[in-house]
């Protein structure tokens, strides 16, 4: 069932050093918990491959399509190995830790089914039927960082115009990522970006409209995975794209909704097995 639910969010806020945030993206430093996903090519040089959040010591919640298929495909030669950046500038800390990309990383069993309905020609299948959540399981807990907390069953039908939703991710904000996918530009600072108006698409999808400032969408090509916080400490959204915008907008910037309860407990359940798994 398609809700096309228009959300209007205002300014008001608990941290009123958010109220003044441009729409236009703003370089981070705030977000700590927002991570930087990262590959590794053949000559050991570490590349950016997405955002992520950090919602458990040894978990990051991203989307699903971060993973080593699409990865690889960048580059057949990457290594099995990649890293997670807790830095504001991604491409320069040396606070990483690493996880197999391979071994490490877990995604939404109709996952797949997303990336297929692309190629569907019979409508009978498409995007918005699937979601895109991705979990990378790190090799070492994370004790020095604030988690970002999972939301409540459908949290965001009930959000209120004081509301405040900040996305946060290590994409560019000026590269047009659909004809100029040049990852060299990319310079690996997180940014963040304030949002006032979001429509749920369905239970499993919100999207957004392109920046009214830069006339480009918010998010970039690393921006895959980057969380859509609530208040500052509630996750409701992890962004993909989709190429569905009205002029002068490119694209608008989807997001796979967290607070669906059958994705939530997904999430829970990937946790607690991976957990049960360690301990025994």
């Amino acid at each position: 069932m398609f809700l096309l639910t228009c959300i209007s969010v205002g300014y008001s806020c608990n941290n009123p050093s958010e109220s003044k945030l441009s729409l236009a993206k703003t370089v981070d430093t705030t977000y700590q918990s927002v991570v930087a996903i990262l590959r590794v090519d053949s000559t050991g040089k570490k590349i950016l491959a997405g955002s992520g959040v950090l919602i458990h010591p040894n978990v990051i919640l991203t989307a699903g399509h971060i993973n080593y298929s699409n990865v690889n495909a960048w580059d057949k030669s990457c290594s099995l190995i990649g890293y997670v950046s807790f830095g504001n500038n991604a491409l320069q800390s040396n606070d990483l830790i690493p996880f197999n990309w391979l071994k490490d990383v877990e995604t939404h069993p109709d996952q797949a089914e997303l990336i297929r309905s692309a190629k569907d020609t019979t409508i009978k299948i498409n995007a918005e039927m699937f979601t895109d959540i991705g979990l990378i399981f790190l090799t070492q807990p994370v004790l020095n960082m604030s988690l970002i907390n999972l939301p409540d069953s459908n949290l965001l039908s009930r959000i209120g115009k004081d509301d405040l939703l900040i996305g946060s991710g290590y994409g560019y904000h000026l590269v047009d990522t659909i004809y100029h996918r040049i990852p060299k530009l990319v310079d690996g600072q997180r940014r963040k970006w304030q949002l006032t108006q979001v429509t749920l698409v369905n239970d499993l999808w919100l999207k957004v409209d392109c920046d009214p400032v830069s006339n480009l969408p918010y998010i970039g090509i690393f921006d895959s995975g980057a969380p859509l916080l609530l208040n500052n400490c509630v996750v409701v959204g992890i962004w993909g794209s989709m190429d569905d915008a009205s002029e002068p907008c490119l694209y608008s910037s989807w997001a796979a909704r967290i607070d669906n309860p059958k994705v939530l407990k997904w999430i829970q359940d990937c946790i607690k097995l991976r957990d049960e798994k360690q301990t025994n």
